[in-house]
């Protein structure tokens, strides 16, 4: 077992380890210490910094090079690839992009994605949902309200995010496409626990874009309160814009992503 430099208490597994090493390379090369093109040091002395096997170390700058982050070349060493070529839409890398701050135009652009993809489910569910789906769906939505805060700063986030969840897991089911659905559970990024406001604040958003999501299923107006004063709006009809032409609501996925916020880079594994 080995204990990580930057956590004292925190006990990392050898099954871990690589994981570990790449988590914190990724760090490295986003805060510029490793640039784009340039060769990482020899793996010994990567593996003597880390405080790693050199088994441990070529497994994790293996499973970088098939993230397409690092490009390996026998004999002539490892080079940092260039970030528009990385698969950004892997886990981990997606994490590391978001935690800290790889782009300031990333969540967006998931959302963007995500919320494109939900609407084609939702037109492809709107044609093969079955019975039972549409009775999960129903129930997804009715937990979803339920959670809703009552007035600004009142209400179960957690709640609300369980069933959120939910929605977006029956709802892919009854689209029936397994591509959409696998694009959509990767790029989610759930609200942190320890950001209570932020997911309060965010409920009516995420509430109005569930709503249309269930309108396009059922082909239904579903006339839904907002928070405070504000009238009920039949949320399964286009809002209508300055010139009278229609305009979306906001793009915004039953289950949120977060704000980027970039975090200090902390020692890693023997740094």
């Amino acid at each position: 077992m080995y204990v990580e430099g930057w956590n004292a208490h925190r006990v990392v597994r050898p099954s871990r380890l690589a994981n570990a090493v790449i988590e914190r390379l990724l760090l490295r090369i986003l805060d510029g210490e490793f640039q784009p093109g340039g060769d990482l040091p020899p793996e010994a002395a990567l593996a003597q910094e880390f405080a790693v096997s050199r088994t441990i170390l070529r497994e994790a700058l293996k499973a970088l090079e098939e993230k397409r982050v690092l490009r390996i070349r026998h004999g002539r060493g490892t080079t940092v690839r260039p970030k528009n070529e990385w698969n950004i839409l892997d886990p981990m890398v997606l994490s590391v992009l978001l935690e800290y701050g790889g782009s300031s135009t990333l969540a967006t652009e998931l959302d963007e994605v995500r919320t494109a993809l939900q609407g084609l489910m939702a037109d492809l569910a709107a044609q093969r949902i079955t019975p039972e789906q549409r009775r999960d769906l129903d129930l997804c939505l009715s937990r979803m309200r339920a959670a809703l805060p009552a007035e600004p700063g009142l209400g179960d986030p957690v709640a609300y995010r369980e069933a959120a969840h939910l929605f977006a897991r029956v709802l892919s089911e009854a689209a029936g496409n397994e591509v959409a659905r696998c694009v959509v559970e990767t790029i989610d990024v759930p609200l942190p626990e320890d950001d209570p406001d932020h997911a309060l604040g965010s409920i009516p958003r995420t509430q109005e874009f569930a709503e249309r999501l269930y309108a396009r299923v059922t082909g239904q107006p579903i006339p839904v309160p907002l928070l405070g004063d504000e009238p009920m709006v039949d949320l399964a009809e286009p809002l209508p814009g300055p010139n009278g032409a229609p305009v979306s609501l906001p793009s915004q996925p039953p289950v949120l992503t977060t704000p980027l916020r970039r975090r200090p880079l902390v020692a890693g594994i023997s740094r």
